[in-house]
């Protein structure tokens, strides 16, 4: 396993080279429990030791609205559709941001199982963005980033640290179900070949 202190240098040397007039938008991709909020709070804390602005959007902000039951029924590939509201990622950050605009956002309040819709949260065009989360550099959302990463940990380890966390966000074995979605991204957008860079798990 690396450390993130080792995959964030790999990640912010390469960046330095995709970085035009003075922003770049990078995805950091991955299974649930792979370290991809690890590597990126440690990728934000070194761009910013050089001087410049990083922000961080966090791909569980955008967990989509959805009634319990009826995410109990989704199927894998259904999970992978749905589980989260990649349109709104696209529309709120990434389109503006590519665009050369601010963006900002509005936060999924997993407590309250709703958006939390007084919050708005700000984006700025400047230095580095670094988008994390599960699928957030799916083969519809790829072409917006100027670096995109995968997190490569194995699935046992990812499975562990779930449960470890004590993360249960609904009815039936919730991990479980996350995972197997997680599955059928993997095998089905084999992200390790598409995306830029890969990181051996943190």
């Amino acid at each position: 396993m690396a450390s993130a202190h080792e995959s964030a240098t790999i990640v912010a040397a390469e960046v330095s080279s995709r970085t035009l007039d003075g922003f770049a938008l990078i995805g950091v991709d991955g299974p649930g429990g792979s370290g991809k909020s690890t590597l990126a709070r440690e990728l934000a804390a070194l761009l910013a030791a050089g001087g410049a602005r990083a922000t961080v959007v966090h791909g569980d902000d955008f967990y989509r609205e959805a009634d319990p039951a009826e995410r109990l029924k989704l199927s894998p590939p259904q999970g992978y559709e749905l589980y989260f509201d990649w349109e709104r990622l696209r529309e709120q950050v990434l389109a503006p941001l590519t665009a050369g605009h601010d963006a900002a956002y509005q936060r999924y309040d997993w407590p309250r199982g709703r958006i939390a819709p007084d919050e708005l949260h700000p984006v700025p065009h400047d230095g580095f963005v670094i988008v994390e989360g599960m699928f957030v550099a799916r083969p519809a959302l790829a072409g917006f980033y100027d670096l995109t990463v995968f997190v490569d940990t194995p699935l046992e380890l990812c499975l562990e640290r779930l449960v470890a966390r004590g993360h249960d966000h609904g009815p039936g074995d919730w991990n479980r179900r996350w995972q197997a979605a997680d599955r059928y991204y993997l095998a089905s957008t084999e992200p390790w070949a598409r995306l830029d860079l890969v990181v051996k798990g943190l």
